[in-house]
């Protein structure tokens, strides 16, 4: 068997083009498009960072649907609260005003609401939903 030159070539753009698609990011979501790094430095949207991201978040909704755990995860980051339901379905939270664990916001947890984003996993651990909602701060 016989290589030639252009055997060796062909095997080597295969080689290069693999290594980059499996390292690029697999929702075509840019830096641009959002700031993943400063919506995951913002734990429980303690810093206000993430209320200034919302409209970035908005529009890459499209893109997130259908992913599963681990690539909604490399953009959004850790969950600020997890729940488990029935059916093997899972939500994940991600505060966007502070939430209670936050320091120094005791006055703000007395008043108004608080916004988040709640993402639901479907059985096979795919994004199925992502709702941006309010939840009250001092329920009683």
């Amino acid at each position: 068997m016989r290589f030639s030159i252009h055997h060796l070539t062909y095997s080597v753009l295969f080689i290069i083009t693999t290594l980059f698609f499996s390292c690029s990011n697999p929702n075509g979501i840019t830096e641009e498009e959002f700031d993943r790094k400063a919506w995951q430095l913002d734990r429980n949207g303690c810093e206000t960072v993430r209320a200034g991201l919302l409209d970035d978040l908005e529009k890459i909704k499209p893109k997130l649907e259908g992913l599963d755990e681990i690539d909604l995860r490399k953009i959004l980051g850790k969950p600020d609260f997890t729940e488990l339901y029935s059916r093997n379905q899972k939500f994940y939270t991600y505060y966007i005003d502070a939430s209670e664990k936050c320091e120094d916001v005791q006055q703000d947890l007395e008043r108004g609401e608080r916004r988040l984003v709640q993402i639901r996993f479907d059985a096979i651990n795919a994004v199925n939903e992502i709702v941006i909602t309010r939840e009250e701060r001092n329920k009683q």
